[in-house]
């Protein structure tokens, strides 16, 4: 059986803009410390095991010494920490959308109590978007 060729640092890290210059410096950083599957690891996991195991938590992994120490570590959970807020922008994103389309067919305060928020928060949501 052959193994499966190693992930690229670009499919390990989808959370980053491929045209982003700073890219093959991350990657390098992180390459001269850990491999591609060991992000993809602890990205899988959000970081869970890693922070339990620097939490002095029993872990079945030492995810520090695959990070390649705790310089590793630190690089890798800054890319957690990247990959989260990726997340936090596309969901802010595609909410706000949401509601646009919602506000065409229902007020903003019925809105609101529904979704348990001031009007003033979704006006400002909405107005922040540019919607």
């Amino acid at each position: 059986m052959t193994e499966a060729p190693e992930a690229s640092w670009g499919e390990v890290l989808p959370h980053r803009d491929p045209y982003d210059p700073t890219l093959p410096e991350v990657a390098h950083r992180l390459g001269r410390l850990t491999s591609p599957p060991v992000v993809a690891d602890v990205l899988a996991d959000h970081g869970d095991g890693l922070l339990r195991q620097l939490a002095g938590l029993p872990v079945p992994r030492d995810w520090v010494r695959d990070c390649g120490g705790l310089l590793g570590a630190v690089l890798v959970l800054a890319e957690v920490d990247v990959a989260a807020s990726a997340l936090r922008s596309q969901l802010a994103a595609a909410r706000a959308r949401a509601l646009a389309d919602l506000v065409q067919d229902h007020s903003l305060v019925d809105l609101a109590r529904e979704l348990g928020v001031t009007r003033q928060a979704l006006h400002k949501t909405l107005k922040n978007r540019g919607l």
